[in-house]
């Protein structure tokens, strides 16, 4: 296939058409991708990708800048010297992870947190002094990502993905059926949509709960009167659900067209058609 076939045949508005659904898995890995691994590490906008923050009441000079980011997997700390990030899970100590993410308060350090660069400093304003309140704070944030943000979103993408290898494996079985099998066929027709259709169900209810949930407490420390922690909700994590949610369901409602009997080999022998006319009209 020449160049000039590849041009013509991306820039047919009609095989563009048809091939559009299958451009839409990019959009749906990248999303889920960027979605779960916010505040896992301090590579360029991970940081930013956070489900809520959490800052502490106390009118201080020595708290003003410190923030905790808690996102599904991950967790990040800083006191105005930089971010300091680490994956979290259920199992994490708040006394280490503390320790890690904010090394100037003296409780000992790891090397499991990553440092924004190698020229980070330690700021001497969060010093021992100030550990009861910092370590409320990340003690706060754990437990917030451990009993109410559930990775849904995990859960969604998981299926996701066993959904695609239901559907490859169901347009095999229909390009070429076995009539000796029909159980076959039907068990690989229902997983395929059951998958997909309920990987799109759980993406939805992920980006949904977690958005009411961060509006909810951001709203509720803000109002409480004497609150020991203001909470702020993420902008950039729950945008890229939603759009990881509209992907994913433009994708699951194209499956029909998608697992027809030659709907790709169509386009293959349509373009061998058009490389046939020109040898034909040459000779």
């Amino acid at each position: 296939m020449g160049v000039f076939q590849v041009v013509k045949l991306f820039f047919n508005p009609y095989k563009l058409l048809r091939l559009l659904p299958f451009t839409l898995i990019i959009p749906i890995v990248l999303f889920d991708a960027l979605s779960l691994s916010g505040c896992v590490s301090t590579s360029p906008g991970i940081p930013g990708l956070y489900v809520v923050s959490l800052r502490s009441t106390k009118n201080t000079t020595a708290l003003a800048d410190v923030q905790v980011r808690i996102g599904y997997f991950g967790i990040c700390g800083t006191d105005g010297s930089g971010f300091r990030c680490q994956s979290s899970s259920k199992s994490s100590a708040s006394d280490a992870v503390t320790a890690n993410l904010f090394p100037g308060l003296g409780l000992g350090n790891t090397t499991t947190a990553s440092n924004k660069s190698s020229n980070t400093t330690v700021s001497s304003i969060v010093g021992p002094a100030n550990a009861v309140d910092v370590h409320e704070l990340v003690a706060t944030a754990l437990e917030l990502q451990v009993q109410i943000f559930i990775s849904i979103l995990a859960g969604g993408a998981f299926l996701f993905a066993a959904g695609m290898v239901f559907l490859v494996l169901h347009k095999r079985d229909a390009a070429s059926p076995n009539p000796d099998k029909p159980r076959r066929s039907a068990i690989l027709k229902r997983g395929t949509y059951g998958l997909l259709y309920l990987s799109a169900a759980l993406v939805f209810t992920a980006s949904l709960a977690t958005s009411e949930t961060a509006g909810a407490l951001a709203y509720a420390s803000s109002t409480i009167r004497n609150a020991p922690v203001l909470i702020s909700e993420g902008v950039a994590l729950p945008v890229l659900q939603w759009m990881a949610f509209g992907f994913t369901l433009l994708f699951t409602l194209a499956v029909p067209w998608i697992a027809r009997p030659g709907y790709i080999t169509s386009l293959v022998r349509s373009q061998k058609k058009e490389q046939q006319q020109p040898d034909k009209e040459t000779a």
